[in-house]
């Protein structure tokens, strides 16, 4: 297929999306007009910060009586709701969210009324209502979700049954039913529903009448709690069960049932009772939701989502093989995050969506202290430095990042700040605030706020202000510091010794000329001596660090270190640039140090390096080839791998990064062959994924085969369906012969809903050109036979990085603007992770600056993608350059 055929495909595909659908159906929409009747309300698919502050200023005492009808039709679903509050008149317009749906009659206070509608919210005129107590009634109906926001709809393909769950956060429990759908306006929900008979249906209470009617039942649910809309929640299918009805609270976890034969769910169960156990006593508050259900649902954006007392999770934590002892953590880690959040966002809930950080970094924090709480996590603080602290420098470090507190104009904009600064900067910021506090006082403060707040609305300062009550501190510069001011800072030791004793030594802090704020942070510092070959710790210092320069005069005449970590055990939230004298001690001596967080995080430091231009990609992958077979901890091993897999990816795109990948991959094929063959258990899981995820050169291919095919045993390896998968993956990636028949065997053997998934992956994967824009043609085209599912695996699987130099660059690019008029926040997030052409070329960079900048109209989200891309290109050519001086010496 010629490229301008693959460019028309895009766009046309693209400019039918927007219009195939009509006004009334759409999923989303883009319009930015104002209001027909005069409100001033923008519409469009958002509600302003300043119209919920105006509604919020005019109503209260506000309850929904909600029913929903749930029969068999595919395409939608129907309610009434009954909206009851106290009104404040304020001379405006009064509008009720409502996207998408159709409205069939409305009546206020018991009589008939006329409304404006126009697919977004409701809006009725200031004298349609009275002073003080209001009900409004409304008949509707909607279409079920397709993007998985709102109330969305699943078919199994294998057994063909019907599961739904809601997904609202931030602005889409509007897409269930007409309301007012902003944080800060709590109500009380009863719910009635009617579902076929063989259906469950779980909700924020526990039904308290389940009445036969036919071909159908109707479930009745009492009366919640004050809660905002967004944690509400209906979920219905005939999904598996289990349950605990020993405990303390009714515990049920549910799946749907083709995959139940591989849920854990005594695992599940065993940790929410410890969760309850740990959170309960720390918060000093009794849960007072009555039961808690947990739902894993398929085809679900997020990990999970903290619903009150039924809490979703996506199937990407059921596994199909026993899982290791790190998968195990991750799940125990998502059930305590959850599980937090019962407290501390559903109880006590943020006013507005600029407190979402401290909603979702305060339940990392405590998912972290819980896991301490198991015998068998007692390195928790290590994987808190894994998934939120590097996830939180890697978004400080890139073009957008912002302050943790922040504006939140829209919620269109709320969309856009689920990243690593919300969940991850914050938790760091927190754990840091935790230890200067002391640990008692911080869990003080807490019990406080949460026992001032109950079944409120709060804004930081009520948070803060508990904190520095309890500690008798001024916390206000700790927020300016942390909360208000963007990026991150560096420190680097600056050390002279004279005669093997140190003469000065000072640490020295910078910031990025873009936000060149310096903080003030409490770090530990850390001296370490060459004993018996080994590294050792001889010397742990207090260091306050504050501006530029911080002078340690009390270690004058100590013994001269051969390393030295400012942040030792993690405390700051601060990235360690290297001395020389303690960069050349690591390159050769990293493995004699006993503690394995500081090994990673000196790993993560040369990695640093590496995305910096200051170490070539080769340098740092022959340091790990040194390094990497006596690592002895699996959790280290692993974050070495992955940056190893990281530097294959780079090498993938740069046009001269061959020859340094091919040395690499089979220096590294041979080393995690023999691994394989001598380990066992989890260590053997972990090797053989590392083995797959690694393989580029042909000896590793067929060896790959050789394991499918059965021709090559390895002693005790036992291989599940998924990593089969994973290596029909690679081998389609590079085209290795005979991948199509191994895929055709796989497909044979796995007929589940996920082994068809990873089909498509495949074929998707191993494609060719023409194919793979036939592929994005199905994902982009949202008519009947639209699959969110589908379109989302397709979007992952076009260009991985053996193929990105197969990227139709000059097409992508010339289709953006449609694209980006059709499509979802869903869509966008797949487009910049796997379809913006990333060819570590000065051109491209260029190109994507062109696209960017001729582009004003986009919506921020492709807009952020776009500014990220253009600033990951400009790295990788940084890094290319580097790389090729490294080739010339």
């Amino acid at each position: 297929m010629s490229t301008t055929r693959f460019s028309t495909i895009l766009i046309s595909f693209a400019i039918s999306a927007c219009t195939a659908t009509g006004g009334g159906s759409t999923d989303h929409d883009s319009s930015d007009t104002q209001s027909a009747a005069g409100s001033g309300r923008v519409a469009g698919a958002l509600l302003s910060q300043t119209e919920a502050r105006r509604r919020s200023n005019s109503i209260d005492q506000l309850s929904y009586r909600l029913e929903i009808a749930l029969e068999q039709s595919e395409r939608h679903f129907s309610g009434q709701v009954a909206i009851a509050f106290r009104y404040r008149p304020n001379g405006l317009p009064l509008t009720i969210d409502f996207s998408a749906g159709e409205v069939h009659s409305l009546q206020i206070n018991g009589g008939d009324h006329l409304f404006d509608y126009g697919g977004h919210f409701i809006e009725l005129p200031a004298t349609a209502l009275q002073a003080g107590r209001n009900t409004i009634s409304i008949a509707f109906s909607r279409d079920y979700s397709r993007d998985g926001k709102g109330l969305y709809r699943y078919q199994d393909p294998l057994d063909q049954r019907v599961y739904l769950y809601t997904d609202f956060q931030p602005w889409g429990a509007n897409r269930l039913f007409p309301h007012f759908d902003q944080p800060d306006l709590k109500a009380r929900f009863t719910l009635a529903v009617t579902a076929p008979r063989e259906w469950s249906v779980i909700s924020t209470t526990r039904e308290s009448g389940i009445e036969d009617r036919g071909a159908l039942r109707h479930w009745t649910f009492p009366e919640t709690l004050p809660m905002s809309s967004y944690i509400f929640s209906l979920h219905a299918g005939p999904y598996a069960q289990w349950e605990d009805n020993t405990f303390r609270y009714p515990l049920r976890l549910f799946a749907r049932q083709s995959l139940a034969a591989y849920v854990e769910s005594e695992l599940w169960l065993d940790y929410s009772r410890d969760g309850f156990d740990f959170f309960e006593q720390y918060f000093d508050f009794e849960y007072p939701f009555g039961k808690y259900d947990q739902v894993i649902v398929p085809d679900y954006n997020a990990r999970a989502m903290e619903n009150i007392a039924a809490v979703t999770f996506s199937e990407d934590y059921v596994l199909r093989s026993k899982p290791t002892r790190e998968e195990r953590k991750g799940i125990a880690k998502v059930i305590f995050h959850e599980m937090a959040h019962m407290w501390f966002g559903d109880i006590s809930t943020m006013a507005w969506w600029n407190g979402l950080w401290l909603n979702e970094s305060f339940a990392s924090l405590m998912a972290t202290l819980a896991l301490l709480e198991q015998a068998e996590f007692g390195d928790a603080w290590h994987s808190f430095f894994l998934s939120y602290k590097l996830w939180a420098y890697a978004e400080d470090e890139l073009v957008t990042t912002h302050p943790i507190e922040l504006e939140v104009p829209t919620t269109a904009a709320a969309e856009t700040i689920f990243d690593g600064i919300t969940y991850g900067k914050g938790a760091a910021v927190l754990k840091q605030l935790n230890a200067r506090l002391g640990a008692d006082t911080f869990r003080q403060g807490v019990r406080n706020y949460l026992r001032d707040n109950a079944f409120a609305n709060t804004e930081l300062e009520d948070f803060t202000g508990s904190l520095a009550h309890a500690a008798g501190l001024d916390l206000q510069p700790w927020s300016q510091d942390w909360l208000y001011q963007a990026g991150y800072n560096s420190v680097q030791a600056q050390l002279r010794c004279r005669q093997g004793r140190i003469q000065s030594l000072q640490l020295r802090q910078t910031a990025p000329a873009e936000h060149p704020h310096l903080r003030e942070q409490q770090l530990d510092l850390a001296l370490y001596q060459m004993q018996e070959g080994k590294l050792e710790l001889t010397r742990r210092v207090p260091v306050l660090v504050s501006g530029e320069t911080t002078a340690l005069e009390q270690l004058k005449g100590e013994p001269c270190p051969v390393l030295v970590y400012p942040n030792y055990q993690d405390w700051g939230y601060v990235k360690v640039l290297l001395d020389s004298r303690s960069r050349n001690t690591i390159r050769h001596h990293i493995n004699s140090l006993a503690d394995p967080l500081q090994r990673t995080m000196l790993w993560e430091d040369l990695w640093n390096m590496v995305k910096q231009a200051e170490l070539s990609l080769a340098e740092f992958l022959q340091i790990a080839e040194a390094n990497l077979e006596a690592e002895q901890d699996l959790v280290v091993a692993n974050n070495i791998l992955g940056s190893v897999a990281a530097a294959y990816t780079y090498l993938h795109q740069i046009p001269a990064g061959d020859a340094a990948l091919q040395r690499s991959a089979r220096v590294l094929e041979r080393m995690l062959r023999l691994k394989l063959q001598s380990t066992s258990g989890d260590t053997q899981k972990m090797w053989l994924d590392a083995y797959v995820t690694t393989a580029n050169n042909p000896q590793a291919w067929q060896r790959l085969k050789g394991m499918l095919q059965g021709e090559l045993q390895v002693p005790g390896l036992a291989l599940d369906q998924d990593r089969r998968w994973n290596m029909v993956v690679k081998l389609r990636e590079f085209a290795v012969a005979g991948s199509a028949d191994l895929m055709r065997a796989e497909q044979q053997r796995d007929d589940s809903a996920r082994g068809r998934r990873r089909l498509l992956q495949a074929q998707v994967i191993g494609a060719s050109p023409a194919a793979k824009a036939e592929f994005m043609q199905q994902a982009i085209r949202r008519d009947e036979n639209y699959q969110l599912d589908r379109s989302r695996t397709i979007l992952r699987s076009l260009y991985p990085p053996g193929q990105r130099y197969q990227m139709p660059a000059a097409e992508m690019f010339a289709a953006l603007p449609a694209l980006d008029q059709g499509q979802d926040i869903v869509f966008h997030r797949y487009l910049a992770s796997s379809l913006l052409p990333r060819l570590c070329r000065a051109e491209n960079v260029a190109a994507l600056a062109t696209a960017l900048g001729d582009n004003p109209q986009f919506n921020p989200a492709l807009a952020r993608s776009l500014r990220i891309a253009h600033q990951l290109e400009q790295r990788c050519v940084n890094m290319a350059a580097k790389l090729s001086d490294h080739a010339l010496h």
